[in-house]
């Protein structure tokens, strides 16, 4: 543990110097946060004036301390994971069968047709939000490829599976 009693601003400039070490690149030297500064906390603070368009100075004046928070609050945000969505009904044992019109339908639909071309045995039809036959044979074709009881039903282990694949198929084209 680090005692920094006294020198928290120093401390804090620091933390936020080294977060946007790694969120330019490497454009901004390296520093660990320790309390002090050092020329090594001077020269990541005149790198950071220089690519913030500040005036060189090496030393954190409320201009260059409001720009620094807010490039690191904003490098926070652009390395933020996205939120999963989280779309299957938790009631127990639903599932979503034929004639149910429903955005979860849609999306079921919406994914076959994505995994279409991936997998010759689904035909992916438009999406209408109505899970009708065609969603049905597809979503059968897709149980009988992962090995699942061929209902036809999306479950929740037929969700799971289909999610898994979407997932898949969607990082070959990244």
């Amino acid at each position: 543990m680090i005692n920094i009693t006294g020198n928290e601003p120093i401390y804090e400039a620091q933390r936020f110097l080294r977060a946007l070490h790694f969120d330019t690149g490497g454009a901004i030297p390296l520093v660990s946060p320790d309390g002090i500064y050092g020329s090594r906390t001077r020269e990541a603070v005149n790198e950071f004036q220089r690519l913030y368009g500040l005036p060189v100075t090496g030393m954190i004046d409320y201009d260059t301390w409001t720009a620094l928070y807010r490039a690191y609050v904003d490098s926070l945000t652009r390395s933020e994971l996205p939120l999963p969505l989280d779309l299957f009904p938790t009631a127990r044992g639903y599932t979503i069968a034929p004639g149910e019109k429903s955005d979860i339908a849609y999306i079921v639909q919406f994914i076959l047709r994505a995994l279409a071309d991936s997998y010759a045995d689904i035909d992916g039809a438009d999406p209408t939000g109505v899970y009708d036959d065609a969603t049905r044979n597809d979503i059968r074709r897709f149980q009988r490829y992962y090995r699942l009881p061929e209902t036809g039903l999306t479950d929740r282990i037929t969700w799971n599976r289909l999610t898994e694949a979407y997932i898949k198929n969607s990082y070959q084209y990244q």
